[in-house]
Formats: structure tokens, C-alpha cells, sequence
């Protein structure tokens, strides 16, 4: 354990900046994904392999959660330009990334099933005593919720906050949310909270994303623009 560590907003496949940003921290620095690891730019396969064979920390993000969901249905069918993950969640990069590898495919899916909904680290703090908890999206009043029956309505609101919530804020005291999700043009960092996604996959005449990592509990940002 170390007293410090980097969190990195979502990634969408952009494994080229990925690496260029990860050249900008301390070397054998302690990392943590806010998930949508994939989809969107087009090497979501060396993304996960990238943090999966390092053993970084991780959450689910939504994208993984429709992509363990929908590979099996696709493997199934050949017929995908039509699957909800293809058209809306821009997944066809994230297929054409394994050049029909479809052992590693299947194994990278089964590692996104197993990503946990959030993580908690209670050795690192802010100055006003608020310790670290990690998840996609930031987490609203349902966080009193974490623990109750995973099949229970409950749990559920908990669920989707995690993974879906955005524009609104909650402040759950005795602890510091570091998030991703919903893009914005700089890190939003709040007494209770930080929004750190800079919406890595944007690359055009108008904009120019960039994948951002936070260090923590310095709240020093590290900011890397798009270069795939």
C-alpha cells in the first residue's frame, strides 16, 4: 500500500494516450480505472489487456456491463449491426479490436464480469476525513444501499447510480467520490466529489478530448490529450 494514488477517467479504447499518460506519472505509481475501459475508440483489446495484466484496480462502467451482456447474444448471431451495444454504445470497434480472437474475447469478458460496482479505500483521506471511494458515476443518496440484497429494488437504485447517474450531486459526508461518466472540458473537483472524466475519445475539428488522472489525496491532475 501507498499513500497516494492515480485515479484515470474513462478510457473508451484510446490505448495510445492511455500509455502516454500513464509516461507522465510516477513510475510503478498505484492506478485505479473509473471503467468504460472500451467501446468508442479502437483498441479496447490492448486497454483491457493493459490493465488486466498489470492487475490495476478497476470498476465496472456501464460500457462493460452491455458488453459482457451482448458478446454472448453476438457470438451467437452474426447478424450485429443492429445489437443495441453496436448501434448505441459504438461497440463495433471494440469487436473489430480482437481481429476474431474469440478465446480472448470471451476471456476479456469474463474479467469485465467480475469488475466490482465500486471500491473503497479507507487508508487514503482528505484533510477534512473523508476517505476514497471509486465508481463510474457518482454515487447519490442510494449509497446507504450498498450492502442490502443484490436482487432487491434497493440495491438496484444503488446499481444505477454507480453506473448511470448524471448532472446532479449528492454529498454522502464521510466520503470523497472520484467518478467518470459524464464528460466535461476540465476536472470538476468539489469538497466531496471529483468528476474526472474529459471525454478521452473525442477527436475532431471542434474537439479534442483527453483522459485525465487524478492524484489522490493531493488532487494534483495529470492531463493527456488525445493522441491515437
Amino acid at each position: 500500500m501507498t499513500d497516494k494514488i492515480y485515479i484515470i477517467g474513462d478510457v473508451h479504447g484510446c490505448y495510445k494516450t492511455l500509455l502516454a499518460l500513464v509516461d507522465k506519472l510516477p513510475k510503478n505509481a498505484r492506478l485505479c480505472f473509473v471503467g468504460d475501459l472500451v467501446d468508442k475508440g479502437t483498441n479496447s483489446k490492448e486497454v483491457i489487456e493493459f490493465v488486466k495484466n498489470n492487475n490495476y484496480d478497476c470498476v465496472l462502467g456501464n460500457h462493460e456491463k452491455k458488453m459482457y451482456e451482448s458478446v454472448p447474444e453476438i457470438l451467437k448471431d452474426s447478424n450485429t449491426k443492429n445489437h443495441p451495444w453496436i448501434t448505441k454504445y459504438e461497440g463495433a470497434a471494440t469487436l473489430d479490436s480482437y481481429s476474431n480472437n474469440i478465446n480472448l474475447l470471451k476471456e476479456h469478458t469474463t474479467w469485465l464480469e467480475q469488475l466490482p460496482l465500486y471500491l473503497e479505500y479507507k487508508d487514503l483521506k482528505t484533510k477534512d476525513d473523508r476517505y476514497l471511494v471509486v465508481s463510474h458515476s457518482h454515487i447519490l443518496e442510494s449509497w446507504q444501499y450498498r450492502n442490502y440484497q443484490k436482487n432487491g429494488s434497493e440495491y438496484k437504485s444503488f446499481e444505477n447510480e454507480c453506473l448511470l447517474s448524471r448532472y446532479k450531486n449528492y454529498d454522502n459526508k464521510n466520503i470523497f467520490n472520484v467518478f467518470g461518466h459524464t464528460p466535461l472540458p476540465k476536472p470538476q473537483i468539489e469538497k466531496h466529489k471529483a468528476n474526472i472524466d474529459l471525454g478521452c475519445f473525442y477527436k475532431n475539428v471542434n474537439i479534442k478530448g483527453s483522459l485525465c488522472a487524478l492524484e489522490f489525496p493531493s488532487m494534483k491532475v495529470f492531463v493527456q490529450e488525445n493522441v491515437e
